[in-house]
């Protein structure tokens, strides 16, 4: 989720083909790679995945607010950031 002043033009915060392309890299870096492999990433569950994937991108879409993670179709996590937050919170 992003928040942000939205672009009176194009009627919203940020194209999503952009955050798309900002988030290639870290995708890559995650797909069909072990986790626990990952530098950064204090455990393999939802949570730390997204924490990690959130100090990724922050720099990239300041923009980000939220990240949502499913492991299951019933099964995941919601992160809200807000200003300048800093993950990990332990």
């Amino acid at each position: 989720m992003l928040q942000g002043s939205v672009d009176r033009v194009m009627g919203w915060v940020l194209d999503f083909g952009d955050v798309k392309d900002r988030f290639k890299p870290i995708y890559r870096q995650l797909d069909h790679n072990p986790l626990d492999k990952l530098s950064g990433i204090r455990a393999a569950d939802a949570g730390s995945v997204a924490e990690w994937v959130h100090g990724e991108l922050k720099p990239l879409v300041p923009e980000l607010s939220r990240i949502d993670l499913m492991e299951t179709p019933e099964q995941g996590v919601s992160l809200t950031f807000r200003g300048d937050m800093q993950w990990p919170l332990l």
